[in-house]
């Protein structure tokens, strides 16, 4: 087995850039990708950009029929593999009792081979459709950039077992959460807010505080929870170093944001010249995982926050329904020599 992973290496152009898991919920099976670095970089994430030639492995839950398949021992584990004419990769079986051990000895295979030197990724590209409640299948998988799609529904409206979820999981590259039921909040200790990235949609329901203890580095909240008062306790928070230390990109908006005019000026923002050109700032998107070339909405604004712990700045604006956060790695006066 080892062979063939090595044979398909061979087989590309250039050195590996990634190993790509998309795994599918509504059967169980998933796709595993090897891209080499001949991808044109815009291509790369692309999923209808990975052909037959790009895939190294497919893994599918076993049926009854158990014809031509062959035991393989994949690091420690006898795992059913099917080889055929018709693919030009082969197909790893597994039992539901099993599934997670297949997954994580295969993994282990792969980190045999090509080591710490690539990135792992793992997504499922279609989780949303259809729109019902699901739990996500997460193995525990060393190494591994998790892309999380999930609705707060059903099972996961009560909030010990939305907190069980995480804190048995590896912690999340993104999270995608609809909101779709009230629950109670969350602990601020929650995995939760270790996520890298978080997009909430919650605008029919007023759900819990999921900005206020968030540890990542990038958030977009649609819903209509935040008031003014809420709003300002956030910023002040990022003001005084309490909390967001690792923050760089903030999108939070405001189904009822009448208020959102006069916000600037009762958080404290200072000014820039009018008549001078401020730097916009922008950074790659991390929260939209099937386009990770992407980059965040371009802030450029007069007005800026300044943080007191080490003089970082950030600049702020309002957009429509909008108030928006970018956080420079510049201090307050890196800053203003960056303006026009």
């Amino acid at each position: 087995m080892k062979k063939l992973i090595v044979s398909s290496r061979k087989k590309t152009s250039r050195s590996i850039r990634s190993i790509e898991y998309q795994y599918d919920r509504k059967d169980g099976t998933c796709v595993v990708y090897l891209i080499d670095e001949s991808k044109p970089s815009e291509k790369y994430y692309e999923r209808s950009s990975r052909t037959d030639d790009d895939l190294i492995m497919r893994i599918v839950k076993r049926g009854e029929d158990k014809t031509d398949n062959v035991q393989f021992n994949v690091s420690g584990k006898m795992i059913g593999f099917r080889f055929s004419d018709d693919y030009k990769y082969p197909i790893a079986f597994y039992l539901e009792c099993d599934k997670e051990s297949v997954f994580q000895s295969i993994h282990n295979l792969f980190l045999d081979v090509f080591g710490d030197a690539v990135e792992y990724n793992w997504e499922e590209p279609d989780w949303n459709d259809p729109e019902e409640f699901f739990v996500p299948f997460i193995p525990k998988l060393k190494n591994v950039s998790f892309c999380i799609g999930m609705y707060l529904d059903g099972h996961f409206s009560d909030v010990r077992n939305f907190e069980n979820f995480f804190s048995t999981s590896p912690v999340a590259k993104t999270i995608q959460l609809y909101v779709n039921k009230k629950m109670k909040p969350l602990s601020p200790e929650s995995k939760f807010f270790d996520a890298e990235s978080v997009y909430i949609e919650s605008t029919r329901i007023n759900s819990p505080d999921f900005v206020r203890h968030f540890r990542g580095r990038q958030i977009i909240f649609e819903g209509n929870r935040y008031r003014k008062s809420t709003l300002i306790d956030i910023v002040n928070r990022w003001k005084s170093g309490e909390a967001f230390q690792n923050l760089e990109y903030a999108q939070i908006y405001i189904c009822n944001g009448q208020f959102l005019h006069t916000i600037l000026n009762e958080i404290g923002a200072k000014s820039i010249d009018a008549n001078r050109q401020p730097p916009t700032h922008t950074v790659r998107d991390c929260i939209d995982w099937y386009d990770r070339n992407d980059t965040t909405l371009p802030l450029t604004n007069h007005r800026y926050i300044v943080r007191e712990t080490d003089n970082r700045v950030a600049s702020v604006d309002v957009m429509g329904g909008m108030f928006l956060i970018g956080v420079w790695d510049k201090t307050e006066e890196e800053f203003l020599r960056m303006v026009d």
